[in-house]
């Protein structure tokens, strides 16, 4: 039940038959203007990064942190079914995901009919919340980083999850947690 629309943080990996996952979010910041020839910056490698780094996806969010979310204790690394990114996703009663993408910013977010585009800000940092409801309710909030790149947390309900958590407020919840304490932005 995935369709080509859901590439930023909601893809359907790891989910059980019949139940739409968040992994990849919504396509709602690849613009199709932009040259995807763009390369990530180099970082250290993930052993050698510091802790809390963009480099270290699965260690932005503690066991604890997941789990309060409806996430699995332990992040799984992937990369974007879109464009290859890395991502972190966390599964349980919901689907939690994020991912840095270099060189986007959130003017390059998606609208469309079922998108419902929300400014505000995360950690005094520009930011949007992107809510799109067909064909599964997904939720992601994206945010400019200082050093150009854009960062997106993306939250779907999983069966166990329906009536317990609103996406929307899970993936604002990642963001006001992980964006304060990236020291690599």
């Amino acid at each position: 039940m995935c369709a080509a629309t859901l590439t930023l943080l909601a893809g359907c990996a790891g989910s059980t038959a019949g139940e739409p996952a968040a992994t990849d979010p919504p396509s709602s910041t690849r613009p199709s203007t932009e040259d995807s020839s763009e390369s990530a910056p180099e970082s250290a490698p993930e052993s050698e990064a510091p802790a809390h780094s963009l480099a270290r996806l699965c260690e932005l969010l503690s066991p604890e942190e997941a789990q309060k979310l409806g996430g699995s204790a332990e992040g799984e690394k992937g990369n974007s079914i879109s464009d290859g990114h890395e991502q972190c996703t966390w599964s349980s009663d919901t689907s939690l995901v994020i991912g840095v993408q270099p060189g986007l910013k959130t003017t390059s977010v998606r609208t469309g009919p079922g998108i419902t585009n929300t400014p505000t800000t995360i950690d005094g940092l520009t930011a949007v919340q992107s809510k799109e409801s067909d064909p599964i309710v997904v939720c992601q909030v994206l945010v400019d980083l200082p050093s150009g790149n854009l960062f997106g947390t993306s939250a779907a309900l999983l069966t166990g999850g329906a009536g317990e958590y609103d996406p929307c407020t899970l993936a604002t919840e990642m963001a006001n947690i992980i964006v304060p304490k990236v020291n690599d932005q």
